[in-house]
């Protein structure tokens, strides 16, 4: 069978049903509606206020302290919920209604709708399975962007809970080494090395662990990278180890709060060489795999730190 989109076009005027409520204050909503059943801030700046108006409860959501959400259940047929969206959204809007009966969400929705709206505002409405009463949800183009920021936060935060709960339990198992009076990151360079008379898969990383000083937060830190950055480096190198010469590179580099890596630079060595591309590669490659720095590694370092290693064939 063929689905056919359906198109409404709604124009609400002023007389008729009043003030906007996206773009409304604390103020403004009272004034509409009385005092808050709940009023109470989430992350990012957003607070969100509640009113418990039976049939309906009805969720307003203020960034910068000015309504750019509305969430209203307990809504009854498609009538109040074209009436509620044109009520929530400045006088005068259009919006359109793309009626779509194979939407993603199916098997949790038995009846979803997608509304757009003349000033970019987006909406849809909903019903679970199972259930008589329709939602509706309203979003400004602001909110729509927080909403976009937050996901990013939350994947942010998961990956840093990852990083300090394997980095937790990986420095447990390693003996703390004592902290130097003074340590500069670029001296001397730890080695990364192969010897090209290990049999094929045998020689590893080299494990020249002076810079790793795992009693100190850029040590935990530079000795995971060295891991990550190693790895990669290992395994290119296992690849095409009979076509590589005896060989050194050092490769200076500025890692970054946020994980990321910039300002490679080979130092020693010829960058044009087999060994020098392959190395600056697999440090290219390990960037934001590894995640942002810790927050003690934060405090200490807010723009990051500059670091080098060699790599040598031998």
């Amino acid at each position: 069978m063929r689905v056919v989109a359906v198109i409404v076009f709604l124009v609400i005027s002023t007389l008729e049903l009043g003030q906007a409520r996206i773009g409304d204050t604390i103020g403004e909503l009272k004034e509409r509606y009385g005092t808050a059943s709940h009023l109470h801030d989430e992350e990012g700046g957003l607070t969100v206020v509640e009113y418990n108006k039976p049939p309906y409860l009805m969720l307003f959501k203020l960034l910068d302290l000015k309504t750019e959400g509305v969430e209203i259940q307990g809504v009854t047929n498609d009538a109040e919920v074209e009436v509620l969206l044109a009520r929530n959204v400045p006088a005068g809007t259009t919006f359109q209604l793309t009626d779509n009966p194979r939407t993603p969400y199916s098997s949790e929705f038995s009846d979803f709708k997608d509304y757009t709206f003349s000033n970019d505002v987006k909406a849809y409405s909903y019903r679970l399975k199972g259930a008589e009463l329709y939602g509706i949800i309203i979003k400004s183009p602001k909110m729509q962007a927080f909403a976009e920021w937050t996901k990013e936060q939350k994947k942010k935060k998961e990956i840093t809970e990852a990083n300090e709960k394997i980095d937790a339990i990986e420095s447990s198992s390693l003996e703390a080494v004592p902290r130097p009076k003074e340590r500069d990151p670029l001296a001397p360079p730890p080695d990364i090395f192969r010897d090209r008379s290990a049999v094929s898969g045998g020689a590893a990383m080299g494990q020249d662990a002076s810079f790793a000083r795992m009693d100190t937060a850029i040590g935990r830190f530079q000795h995971k990278l060295y891991l990550a950055i190693g790895s990669r480096w290992n395994m290119k190198v296992q690849q095409i180890i009979e076509k590589i010469g005896a060989d050194r590179v050092v490769v200076r580099f500025h890692v970054n709060a946020d994980g990321s890596i910039s300002d490679i630079d080979i130092v020693q060595g010829n960058p044009s060489s087999m060994l020098g591309i392959i190395s600056a590669d697999s440090i290219k490659q390990s960037m934001n795999l590894i995640g942002p720095f810790p927050a003690d590694l934060k405090a200490e370092n807010p723009k990051g730190f500059p670091w080098q290693l060699a790599f040598r064939i031998y």
